[in-house]
This record gives structure tokens, sequence and C-alpha cells, in this order.
């Protein structure tokens, strides 16, 4: 029923990320935005099968998810304010970056 799906390609973080936050931080938090999986289409196979254990298994699964993502992204937001205002203080130039348009 379930089918395995490619995951993303990574997304590019910039190096003023890495130097607020530990790089191994940053990967992790950036691996928990990759792990969102589009559920519905198995949610509505499960239920389509009668399964309506999975399909409710599912929805929860997609619910935590979304928490995680979100707060990782505001971590991330932050992370990457932070190093925005550093950039700014020493005079560089700072592009905004904008995922998942």
């Amino acid at each position: 029923m379930l089918n395995t799906r490619e995951s993303s390609p990574p997304v590019g973080v910039p190096h003023a990320v890495s130097s607020t936050m530990g790089s191994d931080v940053t990967e992790v938090l950036l691996g928990v935005l990759r792990s969102i999986e589009p559920y519905e289409a198995c949610i509505l196979e499960a239920e389509r099968d009668g399964d309506h254990e999975v399909a409710a298994f599912l929805r929860a699964l997609r619910r935590q998810d979304l928490v995680r993502a979100r707060e990782a992204t505001r971590l991330l937001k932050r992370s990457l304010d932070v190093a925005r205002e550093g950039v700014e203080k020493r005079g560089g130039s700072y592009v905004e970056l904008s995922v998942g348009s």
C-alpha cells in the first residue's frame, strides 16, 4: 500500500547559518523539513482499502510532521535573521532566500 518516495534534493543553506548554529544542528533541522511527505494519497488509499486504523495513524503522522516542520522553520529563520544582522553590522550585503515558493 505505501510507496517509498525519493527524498527532496538538499536545500542550500548559506554559510552564515552554519556559523550561527552548528552545522550538525542545521542539518538536523533541514532533515525535519525534508522529511515532510505528502500523506494524502496514502491516507486515501488506506480509506479506500477500508483500513481506517492505518488512515488515522497516517493523519497523526502528518500532524506531527507539520508541527516539527513549523518549529524547524522558525528556528532556521531565527538563525538566518541573526546571521543577516551580523552581515549588515559588518557592512556586507545579504541576499534573502525563500524556501518553497
